[in-house]
């Protein structure tokens, strides 16, 4: 199979994991049901400071913490994945060649519009930086691959995250799951080699997980599978 119908294919799988996905939940802001009421006399000013008190204090976030955060930075490493992985293929498919460098894919990544929201690029360094981390990009010419490591910023961001697009381990292809794998300690994280196989990561103390990636109702899967070979053709 040409690495344009691999990498659209997983694109497709994990656009659907990223949007919803029932193993991540993205917790939006919580804020007061708005209701109207016609409050008469001095009772309506004192009314509606308690209620202006009241909806200033749902307006910021409800969830936070190491669950909450670890969730959003496994969004934004798949996110960034899928990004990667785009560009490089469509470079193949355009121009006929291979991605040189990590910089040069980042950058092109950031120039073409796929860098996901929230996430800036670290000049020189072959890395992102998000709210709750930083990740590092690594790319493998042939066969062409792209891993994502991120690190988290602090102890409460979570456990340290790595997740390739394709994923060259057979056993683990799905079209309903994506693999990914997650260190089981928060400090003195031993970081695999670029590309280790599933036996090496596990043995410097990482775990393997899996994503189901379900269809939300809203969305339309041939859409979606159409985008994303439109992105690795080159289209736009």
């Amino acid at each position: 199979m040409s690495p344009i119908f691999i990498v659209g294919t997983v694109a497709t799988t994990m656009m659907l994991l990223l949007l919803g996905g029932g193993h991540i939940r993205r917790a939006f802001v919580s804020r007061l049901d708005p209701r109207i009421s016609i409050e008469e006399g001095g009772a309506a000013g004192s009314a509606r400071e308690g209620k202006r008190a009241k909806t200033d204090a749902s307006s910021s976030p409800v969830f936070d913490g190491e669950v909450y955060r670890t969730e959003s930075r496994l969004r934004e490493t798949g996110a960034l994945a899928i990004a990667a992985s785009l560009y490089g293929v469509r470079t193949i498919a355009e121009q006929h060649r291979q991605v040189r460098t990590v910089n040069e894919l980042l950058g092109g990544v950031a120039t073409s519009g796929l860098l996901p929201p929230g996430l800036t690029l670290v000049p020189n360094e072959s890395a992102v930086a998000s709210p709750y981390g930083t990740l590092y990009v690594r790319f493998r010419p042939q066969p062409f691959a792209v891993e994502v490591l991120s690190m988290p910023r602090e102890r409460t961001d979570g456990p340290a995250l790595l997740l390739r697009v394709p994923d060259t381990d057979e056993a683990s292809h799905s079209r309903e799951r994506v693999r990914y794998f997650q260190a089981m300690r928060l400090d003195g994280v031993r970081v695999p080699p670029p590309f280790a196989l599933a036996s090496e990561i596990q043995s410097l103390g990482w775990t393997d997980e899996k994503m189901r990636a379900t269809q939300p109702n809203d969305v339309d899967a041939q859409r979606l599978a159409a985008w994303a070979r439109e992105q690795t053709s080159g289209n736009r």
